[in-house]
């Protein structure tokens, strides 16, 4: 960061934390910090450190001009020693409940993002990519699908709305269900990371305003919820058909869209429970 400043170019820094995953175990300087054990200790360490970064990005006199968010990838620890605290959220990260898809979300931006603003809009992790090319003035490949969507209109408050209202729900390559506004349809689910997979004839549908724990599993054929399959299904086939135009490409396989190799189809290794 200190060498680009200097230089007058633009950075992009990935600081990826090992914690809170297990072992959630705390650096010395932090051992008993917060008296309540070491799942709070790393939390109190991985704070000090994003405040570290925070005032080195003041410290450059780049505050104005630097996007800073701090984000993760799943959900908490599912082990029982590191088990970690989900809200009032449901399961643990490989697992499809809500504490497995949801994720702490923050950006700062002085002047462009406004500062405060609290939504509960969808946005998956994909929509960063077309987001923040967009902002930088990148392009964004047009000879393949791009799952992500562009938000920064709804960063930077210029629209209270997402530009996203659902995501496909996987556990592995196995399609579970799909969010979509406040509910969520599921074919697949997994109470506990180690368990077993439960597959259901009929979906199981969870209106998440009344229901955010997903104790209570509402009956579809009921008048007042029998319109929501409907979307949830077309989220579904637009996937599905997305999917058949362009396979998903499993992990190690060489890239198709390198021009210097011989195009050819990427191998289905997605189960989709739809014909």
């Amino acid at each position: 960061m200190d060498r680009q400043t200097k230089a007058k170019k633009p950075f992009f820094a990935d600081v990826p934390s090992t914690q809170p995953h297990m072992p959630t175990i705390p650096s010395p300087d932090f051992q008993n910090k917060t008296h309540n054990g070491d799942f709070a200790d790393v939390l109190a360490e991985i704070d000090a450190h994003v405040g570290q970064l925070l005032d080195a990005v003041d410290k450059l006199g780049i505050r104005d001009n630097t996007i800073f968010i701090f984000t993760s990838d799943n959900g908490p620890e599912f082990s029982t020693a590191y088990y970690g605290f989900s809200g009032p959220w449901h399961g643990t990260y490989f697992t499809a409940w809500e504490a497995s898809l949801r994720v702490p979300f923050i950006i700062r931006w002085p002047g462009k993002a406004p500062a405060g603003a609290v939504n509960n809009e969808i946005v998956d992790e994909m929509d960063l990519f077309p987001t923040f090319a967009h902002i930088v003035g990148g392009k964004v490949p047009k000879d393949r699908i791009i799952d992500g969507v562009d938000q920064t209109d709804f960063f930077l408050g210029k629209q209270d709305k997402s530009n996203r209202e659902s995501v496909i729900i996987y556990l592995g390559n196995q399609l579970c269900g799909v969010k979509w506004r406040n509910w969520k349809m599921m074919f697949k689910e997994l109470d506990d990371a180690r368990g077993p997979v439960k597959t259901y004839g009929v979906p199981r549908f969870y209106d998440l305003y009344v229901d955010p724990k997903e104790e209570h599993p509402t009956d579809p054929r009921d008048p007042e919820n029998y319109w929501v399959r409907y979307p949830m299904v077309q989220v579904l086939l637009d996937y599905v058909a997305s999917v058949k135009r362009e396979p998903p490409i499993p992990s190690g396989t060489p890239d198709p869209y390198d021009p210097s190799r011989k195009k050819e189809a990427a191998p289905q290794m997605f189960e989709i429970p739809v014909d």
